[in-house]
């Protein structure tokens, strides 16, 4: 087949001897004219995103809860513990969480004497199976009494099977009965330092080798 057995496009313009002409006077554009338009493009759909992004962090705010002021479960009687997930407390680690679900714990939970329902001896920080306990049990109360896929179910769920549980295993497993009246008493698995507090060391002896200052402190502001 030669070349004047190829039938022009449909939409190429001839001339009577079929020759492809140019139409409208129209002269093909250069690679710099290209690359400038692309470039163009480029600017316009960047500009298009931001505008997109401004627009979903815009309907977050409107539907999300502020983090400051969780939505607070309707038969949530008492103020919930402060919480490191709380906006103002956003530097502090979950020990800040657990520490404070201590205090509530113990403000809220301790019942007749001769029962399970005793208070978190302070020395919590030393039996690591019971601050293992204390964190699930912290963010298990946390997910059943706050936000808004806090349910009524889940609280009294944590009340009826969670609490208990812990109540025994705390009296029974974790810590030595002298913890509760005389203070603490070694028991069980040795107290190590928890992970937080690890990296807390680990960045004050960074800025110790360059600083020269020496006495790194723990995540709760304890050595």
């Amino acid at each position: 087949m030669s070349d004047d057995d190829i039938t022009a496009r449909p939409d190429d313009a001839t001339d009577h001897d079929g020759q492809a002409v140019e139409q409208d006077g129209a002269e093909p554009r250069s690679l710099d004219e290209l690359t400038e338009a692309v470039a163009g493009l480029e600017t316009v759909a960047k500009a298009l995103r931001r505008q997109i992004e401004q627009v979903a962090e815009k309907i977050a705010e409107l539907t999300d809860e502020p983090e400051a002021d969780p939505r607070l479960a309707r038969w949530l009687t008492f103020r919930p513990p402060e919480a490191a997930e709380d906006k103002e407390h956003r530097g502090e680690t979950p020990l800040f969480t657990i520490a404070h679900f201590v205090q509530y714990y113990n403000d809220t939970y301790v019942g007749n004497p001769g029962t399970r329902a005793i208070a978190i001896p302070d020395c919590w920080l030393e039996h690591p199976g019971l601050v293992a306990e204390l964190a699930t049990l912290a963010y298990t109360w946390r997910e059943a009494h706050l936000g808004k896929k806090a349910t009524d179910r889940d609280a009294q769920y944590w009340h009826d099977h969670w609490r208990p549980g812990f109540a025994e295993r705390m009296a029974t497993e974790w810590v030595h009965q002298r913890c509760r009246s005389d203070g603490h008493k070694t028991a069980g698995a040795p107290a190590r330092p928890d992970r937080f507090t690890l990296d807390y060391r680990e960045r004050e002896a960074q800025a110790a080798a360059t600083s020269g200052v020496t006495g790194p402190q723990g995540a709760l502001g304890q050595p």
